[in-house]
């Protein structure tokens, strides 16, 4: 007999700067270092233990690739205006990030929780 695991929850941080962005659709994306193994097919929350922030998100799309192929469509959509933009502003989080690093560009919507109910 084969034991079928089943698949945890599945969170990413999100920092209070972009917490209310999130909370109103206006941040759907986010691109962070590393080939990370999330799936669109398993629960997801974004969520900020420092601060009590946690709703849940339709995981849409996950795209594996090296910062200097992240989109254009992808780094405006997550508020940059050049690949140099990205890769600096990225490197507060993550010190080595240069071009060729690999990230993963992470999708969602329909954001759920009491927290979208309560913004302002």
């Amino acid at each position: 007999m084969e034991l079928e695991l089943k698949h945890p929850p599945q969170a990413l941080l999100i920092p209070e700067a972009a917490q209310k962005a999130v909370l109103t659709g206006m941040k759907r994306i986010s691109i962070r270092e590393g080939s990370r193994d999330y799936r669109a097919d398993r629960p997801f929350f974004l969520c900020y233990p420092n601060n009590s922030f946690c709703v849940s998100a339709d995981l849409t799309s996950v795209r594996h690739c090296k910062a200097r192929e992240v989109t254009e469509e992808e780094r405006r959509d997550d508020g940059y205006g050049s690949l140099r933009e990205m890769v600096q502003d990225l490197r507060r989080f993550y010190p080595h990030l240069t071009k060729e690093s690999k990230v993963t560009v992470l999708r969602w919507n329909n954001v759920e929780g009491s927290l979208v109910d309560q913004v302002e």
